[in-house]
């Protein structure tokens, strides 16, 4: 049966419509690249409620708000009327919504602020400062992401202190005293940063039990998307929230689990079936985005993988055209190449918003902005500097944090002097200290300036007319819509007045006032977008609270014409008629292999397949043989990637696959031939290729493990192999 009156489903292939039309209970869909995966989610939802489920009984969660909003919009379109009422939101935003409507549970403010990876360090930095650590101030970021991944596996700082006395080190005990230290700031500024949202949130499902049975019940159907890049306190949430219906379906990919950095275990999705013995299993293998030619360069690549799910893309689209494989000496050479690639393409029809560069570290950016820079090709870095993240943005941002949370420390310590009021360090570690001495908020020893010691009259009195200032804010901007609150901040704290009396004497003056009208008019954006959903305006701390999960693909507009440039892990989710992968040299793609762990190595592997499924059309791979690192030039092996993916360097594909490759994948990262154990090895030596056949040796270069050797196959095909990869025999 076809779903129920108004759910078409005609368009949805078998394995598609099997998972739409699961009637119930556990459910796995292993969706590989390019497959469908949010269509089967969306039509799963939209026939539920075709069922009769009720919208608000639906919870669906997702990594992105730009995946939730898509999700939204396409449920919207199939149940008009209905599919704004499900439960769409990221992982965070979910957690939030429950945090703030029951907030008292956990002693938290109704409005509680949410630190971003900025505040948290410098909230690190003053934690160390109480401990007397400031020598190891260079070290807050490191801080930061230990205790970010202590949260993610539901340890607060309390049973973080217990493990790290019992079973830690002394750099570990360190660890566990800033983090006591920061959490202790954090709690006294009401305050949560991005952690903690999914630890409390999992703290008030399992202390308060009516509140987890009121979800529990609620939540009739749960789908999880991306379901491999979940942590453990996700697993968590998703496992209790789905404990009573048990009628949770995710649908994710173990080949593009690359999250690992950041939490996600890819154990949640291969373990799935062993949470849920009665799971039922979908696995949606063919693919509609890339060419035939990608398809099989991708699969032949992650089948060197152990720890995954057997699953085989196919396509139904032709071969296309080859995929280009290139060597360049440099990585300005390899730059500039890519710049004359993009300039040709363009001149073939193609436009700039179809291409994008991929790489593996932020740091190689530097040489594509340079080469598109000089080529007059406009480009668009994700990842760069957000807007949100430009200091009058942070500045004003600060202000709304504080006016709705006087006790937020950070947002104070920032706007403190912006405008500029005269007080100085010395008079900001007097407050400081007043506030350590009677455990004070650092806001309440602002009110209580006048009894600071040793504070002048007209610091006192800067202080107290601040205070007046943010504590009248606060009452005229309660439940204004958060355009309107943030144009009273700017005027009565004197920001905007201040950067406007710069304009004639600072040239980037007018730039910042006019990214301040921007940000209300993104707040006016965000309040007609609510309005048009039939929801009420947002309020200021609504609006901050939308800011603050946003994540570096949400800002990020696909239709700009530009080039894109990104890291790989970032491009997971988008597609692109053109893509350039980039710098896949060992040691840099897949990184650090020399001293990679197997589980390491394979995660890599999987973000080249990420990259190469990226592209619909057209595939480029680069590398340098030699690369500048901290002013040292080196020189350079071609990724094992590209052996594995049996691509000629000179561009040929590599032949289609027909259907005995579909019955088991060929080793194609061999061990250690007999072309590389010993010698011998020299120009006419005649060799066999288990793909391209008989061929003669007629270049080496290097020696041992290094040696390269560039053959010429009988069919008139030449191409280089590192002969410690290569499948080369002698014939």
């Amino acid at each position: 049966m076809d779903g129920l009156p108004g759910v078409n489903l005609a368009n949805l292939n078998p394995q598609q419509k099997e998972g739409v039309l699961h009637p119930g209970g556990p459910l796995l869909v292993l969706a590989g690249a390019g497959t469908g995966k949010t269509r089967v989610i969306t039509y799963r939802i939209a026939n539920l409620i075709a069922r009769g489920v009720a919208p608000d009984r639906i919870l669906a969660v997702t990594f992105t708000n730009k995946a939730a909003g898509e999700m939204r919009r396409r449920i919207e379109e199939l149940s008009p009327g209905r599919g704004a009422l499900v439960w769409i939101h990221t992982f965070h935003a979910f957690a939030a919504r429950l945090l703030r409507r029951h907030h008292a549970r956990l002693k938290l403010p109704q409005h509680f602020t949410i630190y971003d990876q900025s505040d948290q360090k410098r909230t690190v930095v003053a934690a160390m400062k109480t401990l007397g650590l400031e020598d190891q101030n260079n070290k807050a970021a490191m801080y930061v992401s230990i205790i970010s991944r202590a949260k993610d596996d539901l340890l607060d700082a309390q049973s973080y202190s217990i493990h790290a006395m019992t079973a830690g080190g002394p750099a570990r005990k360190t660890a566990a005293d800033i983090y006591l230290a920061y959490q202790r700031q954090l709690d006294a500024a009401g305050v949560l940063d991005f952690g903690d949202l999914l630890l409390r949130t999992c703290v008030l499902l399992r202390e308060h039990e009516d509140v987890r049975a009121q979800y529990q019940e609620q939540f009739q159907h749960m789908l999880v998307d991306e379901y491999q890049d979940t942590n453990h306190a996700q697993y968590v949430l998703t496992r209790t929230l789905a404990a009573k219906h048990r009628n949770v379906c995710v649908v994710g990919d173990d080949d593009q689990s690359v999250y690992s950095w950041r939490g996600a275990n890819i154990r949640n999705i291969l373990e799935f079936e062993t949470d849920f013995p009665d799971a039922k299993v979908v696995t949606l293998e063919q693919n509609y985005r890339s060419t035939l030619s990608i398809i099989e360069a991708a699969g032949k690549v992650i089948r060197n993988n152990k720890s995954r799910k057997p699953k085989t893309l196919w396509t139904d689209k032709p071969a296309g055209e080859a995929i280009v494989v290139r060597e360049l000496p440099s990585e300005m050479e390899e730059a500039a190449w890519v710049a004359r690639r993009v300039s040709a393409l363009l001149e073939q029809g193609r436009s700039l918003r179809d291409m994008a560069v991929f790489y593996r570290t932020n740091a190689q950016s530097r040489s594509f902005e340079e080469a598109l820079r000089r080529a007059g090709l406009p480009y668009v870095i994700v990842g760069a500097v957000r807007f949100y993240e430009r200091k009058e943005i942070k500045d004003a941002l600060a202000y709304g944090r504080l006016v709705l949370n006087h006790l937020d420390a950070a947002g104070l310590r920032r706007v403190i002097n912006v405008p500029p009021r005269g007080l100085g360090k010395t008079s900001l570690e007097r407050i400081e200290s007043f506030a350590e001495a009677r455990g004070l908020p650092l806001w309440e020893a602002f009110r209580r300036a006048a009894e600071v010691p040793q504070l002048t009259a007209a610091a006192r009195g800067r202080i107290a007319e601040l205070v007046g200032v943010v504590e009248k804010l606060g009452e005229q901007t309660a439940g204004a819509p958060a355009s309107r609150a943030l144009a009273a901040i700017l005027e009565a704290t004197g920001y905007w007045g201040w950067l406007e009396s710069q304009v004639d004497s600072d040239p980037e003056a007018a730039g910042r006032l006019g990214n301040l009208q921007e940000l209300l008019n993104a707040a006016k954006e965000h309040e007609e977008k609510q309005a048009a959903s039939g929801a009420a305006p947002p309020d200021l701390s609504q609006y901050l609270e939308s800011v603050s999960l946003q994540s570096d693909i949400d800002a990020y507009d696909p239709n700009t014409p530009a080039v894109t440039l990104m890291t790989v892990h970032l491009a997971k989710g988008l597609e692109y008629p053109a893509v350039f992968l980039t710098g896949l040299e060992e040691g840099l793609f897949p990184i650090g292999s020399a001293g990679a762990a197997p589980e390491e190595l394979e995660e890599e592997r999987r973000l080249c397949y990420v990259g190469f499924t990226r592209a619909r059309e057209l595939l480029h791979l680069t590398y340098a043989s030699t690369r500048r690192i901290f002013g040292q030039v080196y020189a350079n092996l071609p990724s094992r990637f590209i052996i594995e993916a049996q691509l000629l360097f000179q561009g040929v594909p590599a032949r289609p696959a027909g259907p005995a490759a579909a019955a088991g994948p060929r080793p194609v990262c061999a061990p250690p031939r007999r072309l590389s154990a010993g010698g011998g090895v020299a120009p006419g030596l005649q060799v066999r290729h288990p793909d391209f056949g008989r061929g003669r040796v007629v270049e080496t270069a290097g020696s041992g493990d290094t040696l390269k050797v560039t053959v010429r196959f009988d069919d008139g095909r030449t191409t280089k192999f590192l002969a410690r990869y290569a499948p080369l025999e002698r014939a």
